[in-house]
């Protein structure tokens, strides 16, 4: 995002820095209306204290909040937006539809209590896309304007308390501020108790004295000059000042100096009112940190990092200065959260934090991305010695972390980009460093992997096949293919596999390994899942209506589904009613390896599905997570041994010795075994001398269409 938030901080009153923050969100989000809303002491009501109308500074307006988007983002701890069609949804809110509003986007401010004392809102006659770093900029902007707000609701009860004092004559003993009374020569008269409080002095010791006993030192001449300058032309002046304790302790305080004429015009008094700032100082140094910094590990944030991007990008277009960004993702960071705890979780960022810090210098630029993501921006160096940082990364990230009797291993992977006149933005730099790191984790042997075409290629042609995918199960485009699973001890077809398949077109046919990995990554795998689901019962239907009613069909399922559908079991039983199959006619399949990983939530399902007749089977078994124990917590009606032990089951005695024993324990737990990938006579007869129960392989048939399906009935089963 464009935009800096340093000029906030110089503005030197509030009106000013409410502009300030509309004019940035005008060329930032170019929208058409926006304002700061200050709540009323009711909370029923909001007063505008900054207004634009494209651009243009507008009157102030007061408008109640009751059914507005301004009650939703009161209430709203985090950014609330309306991305389109926000005036259908607050129809009683009559003043979106006179201003046309289709869009909207609010943050509350609030005050140090975290109650709400405003809003900062912006308004859109187009429908707009909030994205991620479009609103924490806005709310980072938020954080600032509330600030500024709190300041001026502790401004406004001052003011408020010291004209009440005044009636009641008590001001100067009573005041909370601190208050010093001079003379026409700037000698100190009369100060009250809070200004001893403040400063440790007694009156006694300062009256008679020049207010310069409690300077700091800090500032020149010319600082002191332009005060009294002011006081001379205007008989006032207010500014922020670093003053001296009696013990020493240096401390900011607001003061307000206050010219008193007699009335002849001369000078008689100057009046002093000041208050310690220390906390509000203390406050301005927080924001401007959340301002750059992420909190848990001090790095700068994403909004920094990518601005400190920008400033080297523009650097190398004029000095062809080198710099690489490396873009790193812990690997499997999830289940360290999932099986230790957030806190654990943020230790162990912490901790990756600091050895981060230890292997880049002072020069370099650091950042927590979000989540388990880390960015680097290494400038000034060779392709060789980004490398050679990358890789002593790699070897600090992956040691061992201790935390207390815990011993967590970590891995890591990293996605490095070369600035070249291509990168003409931040997001680019960062976005193709983040394609090299997802290459890398999808790369069984690197860790490290280097932006190129290839690495776009292959991003660019997930996009392609994501959108191409997206359309085709909308359109019912793709196919099923149905592969026999064959009775060991009658030579008949019992059921199929129904297996999804696809061809585009204009890219032809794309293999199931692709796009159902595809499909998982991009939140399509419900969709896809669904589709064969339906379209196998259909099919299974249709089998049965030629008279094969025994026959039963297998399905695979993804976790992902089980984990995030709403109802996972009652759209397959739904399925079921809908083509009038029998329960046990339908077997679900899930990875073995996958249903370990989320083992509660699935199983949790699985046997929701097994109280209804639903047939389970664990695919993939023998294939680097198998337990036992496994065979006895999951309750399968099938284990399916991988092809790549069926298809050594001739050559290696360890694989029969498995097998062999497989069986037995599954037959024994009420059980029963298919195996996958035969493909000889002599596969499947030492499948049948173990006592397997069925058998599925291109020995019999390849994944076909139903009207071949049906055909290898007709062989089979006749």
């Amino acid at each position: 995002m464009p935009q800096s938030f340093n000029a906030l901080y110089q503005t030197t009153c509030s009106a000013q820095a409410y502009e300030l923050a509309l004019t940035m969100i005008d060329e930032v989000f170019a929208a058409k209306y926006c304002f700061v809303g200050r709540l009323n002491s009711h909370g029923t009501h909001i007063d505008t204290k900054a207004f634009h109308i494209d651009g243009t500074t507008q009157p102030n307006i007061q408008y109640a909040l009751d059914c507005t988007p301004c009650a939703d983002a009161i209430e709203s701890k985090d950014v609330c937006f309306y991305e389109d069609n926000v005036a259908a949804l607050f129809p009683d809110d009559l003043m979106l539809t006179e201003l046309g509003v289709n869009a909207y986007i609010g943050v509350t401010l609030r005050d140090v209590k975290r109650e709400p004392i405003g809003i900062l809102v912006a308004l859109f006659q187009e429908s707009q896309q909030f994205t991620e770093v479009k609103q924490q900029w806005f709310q980072d902007l938020a954080f600032i304007v509330a600030a500024q707000t709190r300041y001026d609701i502790d401004i406004d009860k001052k003011n408020r308390l010291v004209a009440e004092l005044s009636l009641r004559n008590i001001v100067f003993e009573q005041s909370k501020e601190a208050i010093m009374i001079t003379d026409s020569e700037n000698n100190i008269l009369r100060v009250n108790p809070a200004f001893e409080l403040y400063t440790g002095y007694r009156e006694s010791e300062l009256v008679g004295r020049p207010p310069g006993i409690l300077s700091s030192g800090r500032h020149d001449a010319k600082f002191y000059e332009r005060m009294w300058q002011q006081l001379k032309q205007q008989g006032h002046w207010r500014g922020e000042i670093y003053n001296r304790r009696k013990n020493g302790e240096v401390y900011p305080e607001e003061l307000s100096i206050t010219v008193n004429r007699d009335e002849d015009g001369s000078i008689s008094h100057y009046i002093g009112l000041f208050r310690d700032i220390s906390d509000w100082k203390e406050s301005e140094r927080q924001l401007r940190f959340y301002a750059s910094q992420e909190p848990l590990t001090g790095l700068h944030n994403r909004r920094s990092f990518l601005e400190r991007v920008e400033q080297h990008i523009s650097l190398y277009r004029t000095t062809k200065s080198p710099s690489s960004l490396l873009f790193l993702n812990l690997d499997r960071f999830k289940d360290i959260n999932d099986l230790y705890g957030p806190e654990v979780g943020d230790k162990v960022l912490v901790a990756v934090a600091l050895r981060l810090q230890n292997s880049v210098l002072s020069s370099d630029v650091l950042s927590r991305y979000g989540g388990d993501e880390f960015t680097i921006l290494i400038v000034d160096s060779t392709p060789e010695q980004v490398l050679f940082c990358a890789d002593n990364i790699l070897s600090r990230v992956c040691q061992p972390i201790r935390l207390g009797e815990l011993n967590i291993e970590l891995s890591c992977s990293i996605g490095i980009n070369h600035i070249d006149e291509d990168v003409d933005s931040a997001t680019v730099f960062v976005r193709n460093a983040n394609h090299a790191m997802l290459s890398a984790k999808r790369a069984a042997t690197e860790n490290i992997v280097v932006f190129s075409d290839k690495v776009e290629g292959v991003y660019l042609r997930k996009i392609q096949l994501r959108d191409k995918l997206h359309k085709a199960l909308r359109a019912d485009e793709l196919d099923v293919a149905y592969q026999p699973i064959i009775n060991n001890s009658t030579g008949r077809i019992t059921k199929f596999e129904a297996l999804a398949r696809w061809h585009d077109a204009e890219l032809g046919t794309i293999y199931p390994d692709e796009f159902i990995a595809i499909a998982e990554e991009f939140g399509l795998i419900s969709l896809l899942g669904q589709f064969v689901l339906n379209r196998a019962l259909a099919d299974l239907a249709a089998i049965h209506g030629h008279g094969y009613k025994s026959i039963a069909m297998t399905v695979n399922r993804s976790a992902t589904e089980f984990n995030h559908l709403l109802h996972p079991v009652e759209h397959i039983l739904s399925a079921l009613e809908t083509h009038d199959i029998p329960a046990p006619q339908l077997t679900i399949e899930v990875t073995e390896s996958v249903s370990i990983n989320a083992q509660n939530q699935v199983e949790n399902q699985l046997n929701k599905l097994r109280a209804h007749g639903v047939k389970v089977a664990l695919d993939d078994f023998c294939t680097g997570y198998s337990s036992l124990s496994h065979l006895i917590d999951v309750r399968a009606d099938y284990i399916k041994i991988d092809k790549s032990f069926t298809q050594q089951i001739l050559f290696e005695h360890k694989h029969q010795v498995v097998i062999a024993s497989l069986i037995k324990i599954a037959s024994e737990l009420e059980m029963e075994v298919i195996a996958e990938g035969v493909e000889t006579q002599e596969e499947q007869a030492k499948l049948q001398e173990y006592g397997c129960h069925f058998s599925q392989g291109y020995y019999y048939s390849q994944p076909v269409p139903l009207d071949k399906a049906i055909d290898l009935l007709n062989r089979y089963n006749n």
